[in-house]
């Protein structure tokens, strides 16, 4: 993906997306240490990376569908990420993860239902997204809910039941599908750019001879139709 950015730098949701698999990269080995040799400030870094992560993801879709105002994804996250570290200061890790499970849950609905509302591209290449990202949203909320039916908020170790292990096999799929979508909506987008350069006159936006061709070509007129065009241009030695 920084490759791809590197060659199509206007491409800049890739490189987002690419920075938040880099931290969920960081999350996996941080948390795999913590599994061996448990740490309050370890489990502290792991579950903000974690949240950090996937909002860096859920950025990375803003950029691509146009989302504006970004403050309405990073506020309430960094909010999350405090009274995580807060309450694991404390002891109390089970509700840290229970935090951080319902932010990444929060996450990717969030990223699944704007794509859903907001892609106005190929369909199905966003609903396969939208899916992707509900089914990891679920794996995440349930490994929060065994935690709270089970009343664990003080665990000092890595949680372990079958909501876990099931999130493991689950995220780790939808993850590497949602990457492999990055690579096709970047070439779709691709494709979309290059038919409205194609398509359009790159001086005043409007469409060009190539795009009636492509909505009239075949199209015939009656004896009381006519299509009249137009090429206006300036000169710089024009006054007014």
């Amino acid at each position: 993906m920084f490759a791809i950015w590197a060659t199509a730098p206007r491409a800049r949701f890739v490189l987002t997306v690419a920075c938040g698999i880099l931290v969920l990269v960081a999350h996996v080995i941080l948390f795999w240490h913590y599994t061996r040799e448990p740490d309050p400030l370890l489990c502290q870094v792991a579950l903000a990376l974690l949240s950090l992560g996937f909002l860096i993801i859920c950025l990375s879709a803003m950029q691509y569908l146009g989302v504006p105002d970004h403050r309405r994804a990073i506020a309430p996250t960094f909010a999350a990420m405090a009274i995580c570290a807060a309450v694991t200061f404390m002891g109390l890790d089970g509700i840290g993860f229970v935090i951080t499970y319902a932010t990444v849950t929060a996450l990717l609905s969030t990223i699944g239902a704007m794509f859903w509302i907001n892609g106005s591209h190929d369909r199905r290449i966003l609903l396969v997204v939208s899916f992707l990202s509900g089914t990891c949203a679920l794996s995440f909320a349930l490994c929060g809910v065994v935690l709270m039916t089970k009343g664990q908020w003080t665990l000092g170790v890595a949680p372990d039941n079958w909501a876990e292990r099931l999130n493991s096999v689950v995220a780790v799929a939808c993850m590497t599908g949602l990457g492999a979508l990055t690579l096709s909506l970047h070439h779709l987008q691709a494709q979309i750019e290059l038919k409205a350069e194609t398509m359009t006159d790159p001086l005043t936006g409007l469409m060009n001879r190539r795009g009636l061709t492509s909505i009239y070509g075949e199209r015939t007129f009656g004896p009381f139709m006519a299509i009249v065009m137009f090429d206006l241009g300036r000169s710089d030695d024009l006054t007014t």
